[in-house]
């Protein structure tokens, strides 16, 4: 799917073709209804079960993804602890 037809879809709500939905793209229940597919961080924490989305997330690809995702939330995790730790050791 290229970027005109996902924001098209994005903005509209209209219906995926057979195609669209066999590459994985779906309405998530997870994201409140977002639109999701291969490739999209959100389709690392999509639980809908969608075959292609669970096949994407063991890909080199999609463990890649994750794996750059976790080292993000950990380094905000510490960056979180650190101004915490600073604005209570100021006191």
């Amino acid at each position: 799917m290229n970027r005109e037809r996902f924001l098209e879809l994005d903005r509209s709500g209209q219906g995926l073709t057979e195609e669209e939905w066999e590459q994985g793209y779906h309405w998530c229940l997870e994201w409140d209804d977002m639109l999701v597919g291969p490739g999209q961080e959100e389709a690392l924490f999509c639980g809908c079960n969608h075959p292609k989305i669970e096949e994407w997330k063991q890909s080199e690809e999609g463990i890649r993804m994750r794996k750059e995702m976790e080292q993000r939330l950990e380094k905000l995790d510490a960056d979180h602890f650190n101004e915490m730790f600073r604005q209570t050791d100021g006191e």
